[in-house]
């Protein structure tokens, strides 16, 4: 492009050419959002006004029919926005990008396009051999959004989905106490003359402090246990005093346990899971609720012989809510909050003109990445499913 001036010399007034900077338009991306294969997971990836900015920047977003409906978004909110709501699933899967919350099933990898770019969480746990091969069949890159990193290091959507996780969870505790649910009918923060109900959180991480918070702004009585003391010191720092604070210690926690209405484990350690014998002393009708059930669980009880139980039963007359998806209580708030966190890094992805460069420009991108160019490339996947394990560092260069 030419801009022209008008420049005076002494022969007068001469057009002069004056060239412009060029402005690099950004990669269009085309965006699947399909519609959520489990019945218990509510949450969404994208709200309408997520959507809209998408569509504002020039990307082209379509979505399978009635997928919002489990945040309460109605396929019209969403068409407004200038979504293409779509009742053909597979048209959904052809997308360049598609976004999930939990992972692929092999049909839905089947679906995909070869070159695709599949974003959802990691959920090791739940990750299938089946799909993994189809999806190196098919050279898709698949990116686990709980691990995306920010400038500062920081994994930005695993902190706001384990803080969603641990409001959430109090949330939950309150209603299964009253008798609505079957519970023993236990108001959480009590009333002059009687107790608060107990609770006891196992891990003093970002879940385990939201926990806290919820539980004893309900009015609880809470009591927190960890091993590393320095978090239990930023426990206190954060939550304040008075509040209960141990080490696992053995009698201390035994006493807590019998004692407490309410236990929500917030901290995995498989080789150092809280005992089925903790489980049995526990109060008939008291309630356990594991959030690191995706990551293979707190409690021995949380688990049957090959895979975690991921439902509700009730064991030793305790109540085990067991469910990976512990935000789809909430789901429009968890919904919100990965919209507000997915938005800036899907209008980055075009400005770089496209998910490969993106990968190659920021280091936090990249350490998301588990499938890449037909390798894993994230160890723990590998491990889990013995399979090669190749560093992505060694591809970047390639593109």
């Amino acid at each position: 492009m030419k801009d022209r001036f008008l420049h005076i010399t002494r022969e007068g007034l001469c057009p002069q050419e004056h060239l412009c900077a060029v402005s690099q338009q950004n990669h269009a991306l085309c965006i699947g959002l399909p519609k959520e294969s489990c019945e218990k997971e509510k949450r969404f990836v994208l709200t309408p006004e997520a959507v809209a900015l998408l569509v504002n920047a020039g990307h082209r977003v379509i979505m399978e029919v009635s997928a919002g409906i489990g945040i309460n978004y109605s396929d019209l909110l969403y068409a407004e926005a200038g979504a293409e709501v779509t009742e053909r699933r597979a048209e959904v899967f052809l997308a360049d990008i598609v976004l999930k919350v939990s992972p692929l099933t092999a049909e839905e990898a089947d679906m995909l396009k070869s070159g695709s770019t599949i974003v959802s969480l990691l959920q090791p746990q739940y990750q299938n051999a089946e799909v993994l091969q189809l999806l190196m069949q098919k050279r898709a890159i698949a990116i686990a959004f709980d691990k995306i990193k920010n400038d500062t290091g920081e994994c930005s959507f695993a902190d706001c989905l384990d803080e969603v996780d641990g409001r959430a969870a109090v949330i939950v505790a309150a209603g299964l106490l009253t008798n609505l649910y079957g519970g023993k009918g236990i108001l959480m923060g009590g009333i002059p003359g009687v107790s608060p109900a107990e609770v006891v959180v196992i891990g003093a991480g970002l879940s385990g402090r939201a926990a806290i918070c919820a539980a004893r702004g309900l009015g609880a009585l809470v009591k927190l246990f960890d091993e590393d003391i320095s978090r239990l010191r930023m426990a206190l720092d954060a939550c304040g005093q008075p509040l209960f604070t141990s080490n696992l210690h053995p009698n201390v926690l035994t006493n807590a346990f019998r004692s407490a209405d309410v236990v929500i484990g917030t901290s995995c350690d498989m080789t150092h899971q809280l005992s089925e014998q903790l489980i049995r002393q526990m109060k008939k009708g008291a309630l356990l609720i594991d959030l690191c059930i995706d990551k293979g669980g707190c409690f021995e009880t949380s688990l049957c012989p090959n895979k975690p139980k991921d439902s509700i039963f009730e064991k030793y007359g305790v109540l085990h809510y067991c469910l990976s998806s512990v935000g789809s209580a909430v789901a429009r708030t968890a919904s919100m909050a990965l919209s507000n966190l997915l938005v800036p890094i899907l209008l980055e992805i075009g400005e770089c003109q496209g998910v490969e460069n993106m990968i190659k420009r920021e280091r936090g991108f990249r350490d998301a990445v588990y499938l890449f160019n037909t390798k894993v490339v994230n160890s723990d996947i590998a491990h889990r499913f013995n399979l090669p394990y190749c560093d992505i560092s060694l591809f970047i260069n390639m593109f």
